[in-house]
C-alpha cells in the first residue's frame, strides 16, 4: 500500500476553512436572533406598561413609549443602531413597534451574508384591562360556582 505525503496538508486545508466559515455563520445568524428577541421583548414590555399606565399617559401610549423608550433600551443593543420605538391605540390594545438596522461588515461579501446589513421590525400589542376587575370577577363566579354545587 503506497501513501501519499501531504494529504493531511491538503484536507486541511480545504476542510478546516469550510468548517470555520459554518462555525462564524452560525454565530453571526445567532446574533440577528438575539437582536430579532431582544426588540420583541422591548416592544411587549412597553405595550404591556402603555396599558397599565393609568395616571399621567391614560390615552397616550405614543407619549408614553416616548419617554420610556431609552430606559427600556438600555444598553443591550450592541452593534446596531439605536432602537426606534412608536407607540398607538386602537380600541384597547395599545401597539409598540419597534426598529433596529444592523449595518456592519462582518465577514465582507462571502456566503449568505446580506449585503445591506439587517432592518429588523417588531410590533407587538398589549390589551388594556383593569386586572383587580377581571381577577375578582372571576374570585366571585369561583366562590358562587362552589356554592352552588355545595349546596346540591
Amino acid at each position: 500500500m503506497r501513501r501519499f505525503k501531504g494529504y493531511m496538508t491538503l484536507e486541511a486545508t480545504l476542510i478546516m476553512p469550510m468548517v470555520i466559515c459554518v462555525f462564524v455563520l452560525l454565530i453571526y445568524f445567532s446574533y440577528y436572533m438575539y437582536g430579532r428577541c431582544i426588540l420583541s421583548q422591548d416592544c411587549y414590555i412597553l405595550a404591556f406598561r402603555a396599558s397599565r399606565a393609568t395616571l399621567e399617559y391614560k390615552d397616550d401610549p405614543a407619549g408614553f413609549v416616548e419617554y420610556k423608550a431609552a430606559d427600556q433600551a438600555g444598553k443591550k443593543y450592541f452593534g446596531t443602531s439605536k432602537p426606534s420605538f412608536t407607540g398607538s391605540l386602537s380600541g384597547k390594545d395599545f401597539y409598540v413597534k419597534g426598529n433596529i438596522d444592523v449595518k456592519h461588515g462582518a465577514m465582507g461579501t462571502y456566503f449568505l451574508k446580506p449585503q445591506d446589513g439587517w432592518d429588523v421590525e417588531a410590533t407587538l400589542k398589549a390589551r388594556k384591562r383593569e386586572y383587580t376587575k377581571h381577577i375578582r370577577l372571576f374570585t366571585r363566579l369561583r366562590d358562587l360556582g362552589k356554592s352552588v354545587l355545595e349546596s346540591d
